[in-house]
């Protein structure tokens, strides 16, 4: 069917810049110059990660980077369902309000508030520090978080977190115990996200990080980058070593990512 060819296409021009970089990272630079990219490849040399790995100190990176990126999602995760169940489930003043400013959070970006947020984590003497990227993420991705959740909560009928509380239930339990496991599929797909935009992003650690030690990988790559700018081999091997976490977890979760969507897709 059509459908199926223009899937597969795409998919084909998808994978090429992946199989490409990981190709790239198996030669040496002599071997690109002299025979291409597509040319003989009689040694495929594993030593480029290695060495890349060391020279470009990406150890120290790799730990600033997972530890940005686990506050952050635990974070956003928590207030998140925090939120979405008080939108979707509870009565309280001010809720007109409340929902206003998580619309307002989903349409300001970085670029406008950055100033203003730099300062702030210099009042807060966090600057340079995992903290001064770890809560300016949480802050920015909750909003998106809050709005998800609570669509997916706003579908759980109230007759089962009425039954709870005749049961003796707090508001405390049946959001753990009750709301959070229905809305599993709908959880993970928002830690794929938010792991994937607190890995990869630039703007934010570049502004408020300064010394080599708290520097995250994405910040780690274009130094090292500008260190190597002649040996693409290496180049290419710190690009791999980059993007390695983001596809084990999307692995890893795919089944419960793609549930989410589907999900999200019927209810729209």
């Amino acid at each position: 069917p059509l459908v199926y060819l223009v899937l597969c296409f795409f998919c084909v021009c998808t994978l090429i810049p992946c199989v490409l970089i990981v190709i790239t990272s198996l030669r040496t630079t002599q071997e690109i110059v002299k025979d291409g990219l597509f040319g003989n490849i009689t040694t495929l040399h594993w030593e480029n990660y290695i060495e890349a790995w060391k020279v470009g100190r990406f150890s120290t990176y790799f730990f600033n980077s997972v530890f940005v990126s686990f506050f952050s999602v635990i974070g956003v995760l928590l207030f998140s369902l925090l939120g979405a169940y008080a939108l979707a489930k509870l009565e309280f003043k001010g809720k007109a309000i409340y929902k206003t400013l998580i619309v307002m959070g989903l349409v300001i970006p970085l670029e406008i508030i950055v100033i203003p947020l730099f300062y702030d984590m210099q009042s807060m003497h966090l600057m340079d520090t995992h903290w001064a990227i770890i809560l300016p993420t949480i802050a920015m991705n909750v909003p998106f978080g809050t709005f998800l959740l609570s669509g997916f909560i706003k579908d759980i009928p109230s007759s089962l977190l009425e039954s709870a509380k005749i049961d003796g239930s707090s508001e405390w339990k049946t959001l753990w115990y009750i709301v959070a496991p229905i809305i599993k599929p709908a959880l993970i797909s928002l830690l794929i996200f938010v792991f994937m935009w607190s890995w990869n992003a630039f703007m934010l650690p570049n502004i408020m990080v300064r010394s080599e030690e708290m520097r995250t990988l994405p910040l780690g790559l274009d130094f090292f980058r500008g260190k190597n700018t002649q040996n693409i081999p290496l180049i290419a091997a710190a690009s791999n070593i980059i993007s390695l976490p983001v596809i084990i977890i999307y692995l890893v979760f795919q089944r419960n990512l793609i549930k989410g969507m589907m999900v999200g897709a019927v209810k729209g």
